[in-house]
């Protein structure tokens, strides 16, 4: 157990600032999300070679969401918008096929929202049905 401790305190202290913000940015998401009626599901869900940061459940209407989360210090929303490129959007829907798949939730209406994190007070943008499927 303390070696648990010891390799994840050396692996978070050691992690790169870029890992560090985008880190801290999905927490502020997940507690952003939690606040405004959805269900934390997953975080960091992979399955090779897919991963989607966020997937919760809309509470208010029910639907199964899919969440990219891009954390950016600066407040020039534009790049994390460019960060959001057309192969991530194809591979954050193959994940969720793949996702949809593995829980047997076809039938579950589902969307893919987008959440910007921007600047020093890591100020939340949402973006609701992002991707058109």
């Amino acid at each position: 157990m303390l070696n648990e401790l010891i390799s994840r305190f050396l692996r978070q202290s050691t992690a790169p600032e870029h890992a560090k913000l985008g880190k801290k940015g999905e927490e502020k998401a997940c507690a952003y999300l939690k606040q405004h009626n959805y269900t934390i599901l997953e975080r960091n869900w992979k399955s090779h070679p897919y991963e989607i940061d966020i997937i919760c459940k809309d509470k208010t209407n029910n639907e199964l969401v899919f969440v990219e989360v891009k954390t950016r210090l600066d407040s020039d929303k534009v790049r994390s918008f460019e960060a959001f490129t057309p192969q991530k959007q194809r591979n954050i829907i193959k994940g969720a096929k793949k996702y949809l798949a593995e829980k047997n939730c076809w039938d579950e209406p589902c969307r893919f929202d987008f959440i910007c994190i921007n600047g020093d007070t890591l100020n939340v943008e949402h973006f609701s049905n992002v991707i058109i499927q």
